[in-house]
């Protein structure tokens, strides 16, 4: 007869756990936040909001035993959130105001205009390598 006594709770898997954690987190809810009104307009916050998880394991060969001699497993995750828009609704309509992130549009302007420097740099102002035939040279020889 099974009883309240002989029955155990079945063992929280930590991987369920971690993702209904995550469902959670990615709702509605966190996108958009609670609007703000005031007079006739209502203001709505919404956010990006990224979730990321890793898991791994790991293995090892035999003793001269039999018995695995190597270990490992991990996991880990993270979330971020950041404002992206503000839906706005007056009485004249419903309009999206972005919100721009100043230090990202400076950072890949920055990035870009290297990386664009540096192969202009590498293109045209480096002097060739005497090892390096050019074109020219190519064709010279191959027309001879």
């Amino acid at each position: 007869m099974i009883t309240d006594e002989n029955v155990q709770a079945a063992p929280v898997d930590p991987t369920e756990q971690a993702l209904s954690r995550l469902v959670l987190t990615a709702s509605a809810d966190a996108v958009f936040g609670e609007p703000v009104v005031n007079g006739d307009t209502t203001v709505i916050p919404c956010s990006e909001v990224a979730i990321g998880l890793g898991m791994g394991s790991g293995g090892g060969p035999m003793d001269e035993k039999g018995n695995p001699t190597g270990s490992g497993s991990g996991g880990g995750g993270g979330a971020r959130g950041r404002p992206v828009a503000a839906i706005v609704i007056t009485q004249e309509g419903v309009h999206v105001e972005p919100i721009f992130d100043i230090t990202k549009i400076v950072l890949a302007s920055l990035t870009t205009g290297t990386f664009i420097l540096l192969w202009i740099g590498r293109l045209f102002l480096m002097k060739r390598s005497s090892r390096v035939p050019s074109i020219s040279r190519i064709r010279r020889s191959i027309e001879s």
